[in-house]
């Protein structure tokens, strides 16, 4: 099959992650072609075609549309797959001139006009579904890759990892506050990079936080991170499906997080919790450490080879072959 996979953004997010580890898992038994900004080039498998977008052009410019027509046109794809908005909003555009069909992928929960009035999309928790007017929607959890982990050293104390983009909507802010009220000997370390490091340094520096907690940037060995460490957490005010937490399911001890979208339908109530009740729920982990282990094992169990990405690579396969024979009945 000869699959497009389009991108329109150049910063590296959870969206991003999953479109890049698509693409390199279908280039396997496919052949793909990756349409997007120079930035994800160096993540991208050497069997993916890459072409370099300047995402900074406006779907209205006539010279770029004529430009993406052309390569999709010389590619001749089966099926073209579009991650964000203005990717869907440049396929509307040249639909009618590619006669291919395309199906957008929705990751969060804002209400978007770009999806409604699709033919195909496809959701990845039930919520998120409410979210998209469309004639055929498929459901398919988000998956990640597997990288055997290794023990690394981290800082003295009960080691709390957290991993995501530094954005109000991760709620690390809160997260701060929740830690300075800890009353045990713990460790913080947030991975990932983004506008609101400087904030978050300033509030570090406020709850005399600077020798508990440390802002370690973007990590490419997440997984040794989670595998060291004792909890991770989530603070997410709200998410689509976070692919934090299935990292957490391959290599996380135990996993804590707010009751946001796909952690809801995933894990057991014993490891949500409100973020009023974080400050509390984290010490209950604390003390009774070995009991949420094993429940966080039973979620594990039962969802981990589901959410590989081998699994969702496949599933994606399997809607694209429906898509197919839909599109040309």
């Amino acid at each position: 099959m000869r699959i497009v996979q389009f991108l329109h953004g150049n910063e590296i997010g959870g969206m991003e992650k999953f479109c890049i580890d698509l693409s390199n898992a279908l280039s396997h038994e496919h052949d793909v072609l990756l349409l997007a900004d120079k930035t994800f080039k160096k993540y991208i498998d050497k069997n993916v075609q890459f072409v370099e977008l300047d995402i900074e052009k406006s779907r209205n410019n006539i010279f770029f549309l004529w430009k993406i027509w052309k390569i999709l046109k010389a590619f001749s794809p089966d099926i073209i797959q579009a991650h964000k908005q203005n990717t869907i909003n440049i396929l509307k555009r040249l639909e009618p001139f590619l006669k291919i069909p395309f199906v957008a992928t929705k990751q969060d929960m804002q209400i978007k006009k770009a999806f409604h009035g699709l033919r195909y999309a496809i959701t990845i928790t039930e919520e998120t579904r409410s979210t998209i007017k469309a004639e055929h929607i498929y459901k398919i959890y988000n998956g990640v890759p597997f990288h055997e982990p290794k023990k690394i050293i981290l800082p003295d104390g009960f080691n709390i990892v957290a991993v995501g983009g530094l954005r109000k909507v991760k709620g690390y802010d809160k997260l701060l506050h929740i830690v300075a009220n800890l009353d045990f000997n713990y460790h913080l370390t947030i991975l990932g990079e983004g506008s609101e490091r400087e904030h978050l340094e300033a509030l570090i520096d406020t709850l005399h936080l600077k020798e508990k907690v440390t802002l370690a940037g973007f990590k490419s060995n997440i997984n040794d991170y989670l595998y060291s460490a004792d909890l991770q957490v989530i603070t997410s005010l709200s998410e689509g499906f976070s692919l934090a937490m299935v990292e957490g399911l391959f290599y996380s001890k135990v996993l804590l997080s707010t009751k946001v979208s796909g952690c809801t339908e995933i894990l057991s109530e014993a490891l949500l919790a409100d973020i009023e009740a974080f400050n509390v729920k984290i010490k209950m982990i604390f003390e009774n450490y070995d009991a949420y282990e094993v429940e966080f094992m039973k979620v594990k169990n039962k969802y981990s080879k589901r959410l590989t990405m081998e699994a969702c690579k496949d599933e994606h396969v399997k809607v694209y072959r429906e898509i197919l024979k839909d599109y040309n009945a």
